[in-house]
C-alpha cells in the first residue's frame, strides 16, 4: 500500500469515527483501485468520468410520497467502483435521503471497454412512490415501495448505545449472503458468490420516527455493487427490532441468504422498464468512444 493511500484511509476512518461519535451519518468509499498506481491512460479515464458525473448530477431531483417530498442529494458519494473483471468501468454512488433516511440511490459510471458509453442506475430504497426528472423531464416513476423490510430472525434487540449497534449491524451482516446469475456470456448462466464489503457503505442514525439506527452494505464484483443490504433498527425504543432488505443493483437473477437460508429472489429482468423500483437509462455522453 503507497504512503498516499495508507493516509487517505488513516483520514476516512478518523471522519468515519468523528461522525459515529457526532451521532451523523457518513459514508466509506472504496478506493477503485487500492494495487497500484493508476497509468496514464486510467488517470484520464478516472478524470472525465468524474467530470461527467459532476455535471450530471445537478440536472436530477428525486422526490417521494403523495405530497412529492424532495429528496436531498448527500454531495459525496459513498463509494467509487470499478469492475475489472468486465472492462475498464468507473462509477460512483450517490444517495438521496429524506430526514437522514437513504431513499434512492443513484450510480453514475462510464464503460470505456467495452465502449457502452454513460449510464445512470437508479434503486429505490423507500416504502413509497417515487418521481424523478432530470432537466424537469419525468424520466423515472415508481409506483411502489422500493424494499420490503423484513424482521430479521434471532436477532438481539436493538442496544441502547449508537457505537454498539454498529457493530450488531456489522456482525448481522456477516450472515448475509448473495449469488447471482450471471447471463452475459451464458444463457444458461453462471453462478456467482458476490463479496461482502468489509464496512458499511453508508451509516445513518435517526432521533424521529419509527427508523432508530441503520446501514447499508454492498455484496460487489471487484468493487461493483450487484446488491445493496439495508439493516435497520425500528420502533420505540423498549420495543425496538432489526429489520433487513435487499435492493437489486443488477438485472440478473440474485438470490440473497441468511444463514445459508434463502430469504429472497428476484428473477432476470428482460427490460428495464421507468416505473420499477430499479431502472437504468443511457445518459448523453459527448466523449462517447466508437
Amino acid at each position: 500500500m503507497s504512503a498516499r493511500i495508507a493516509g487517505a484511509s488513516f483520514v476516512r476512518i478518523g471522519l468515519a469515527v468523528l461522525a459515529l461519535l457526532l451521532g451523523g451519518p457518513y459514508a466509506v468509499c472504496e478506493d477503485r483501485n487500492d494495487q497500484s498506481e493508476p497509468t496514464n491512460q486510467v488517470d484520464a479515464e478516472l478524470r472525465e468520468t468524474s467530470r461527467l458525473i459532476q455535471a450530471e448530477l445537478p440536472r436530477w431531483r428525486i422526490a417521494i410520497g403523495p405530497d412529492n417530498t424532495q429528496l436531498k442529494l448527500e454531495p459525496n458519494p459513498i463509494l467509487r467502483w470499478t469492475n475489472p473483471a468486465t472492462g475498464r468501468i468507473y462509477g460512483d454512488i450517490f444517495i438521496w435521503t429524506a430526514g437522514g433516511r437513504p431513499e434512492a440511490v443513484t450510480s453514475l459510471y462510464k464503460a470505456w471497454q467495452p465502449a457502452w458509453g454513460f449510464t445512470g442506475e437508479f434503486l429505490s430504497l423507500s416504502e413509497k412512490n417515487l418521481v424523478a426528472r432530470r432537466n424537469q423531464a419525468v424520466i423515472w416513476k415508481c409506483d411502489q415501495a422500493g424494499i420490503a423490510l423484513q424482521d430479521l430472525f434471532e436477532a438481539p434487540a436493538p442496544a441502547e448505545n449508537a457505537r454498539q449497534r454498529l457493530r450488531q449491524m456489522r456482525a448481522m451482516a456477516t450472515g448475509f449472503s448473495v449469488v447471482l446469475v450471471d447471463r452475459r456470456r451464458n444463457v444458461d448462466g453462471e453462478r456467482q458468490a458476490l463479496r461482502q464489503l468489509s464496512k458499511p457503505v453508508y451509516r445513518y442514525q435517526l432521533v424521529s420516527g419509527e427508523a432508530i439506527d441503520g446501514a447499508i452494505f454492498a455484496f460487489v464484483l471487484g468493487t461493483d455493487p450487484e446488491t445493496l443490504l439495508l439493516l435497520e433498527a425500528r420502533g420505540q425504543p423498549d420495543d425496538a427490532r432489526w429489520t433487513y432488505a435487499f435492493a437489486r443493483l443488477n438485472r440478473d437473477e440474485l438470490a440473497g441468504y441468511y444463514k445459508q437460508r434463502e430469504v429472497w429472489q428476484v428473477d432476470r429482468l428482460a427490460d428495464v422498464k421507468y416505473d420499477e423500483p430499479y431502472f437504468l437509462k443511457s445518459l448523453p455522453d459527448s466523449a462517447r468512444r466508437k
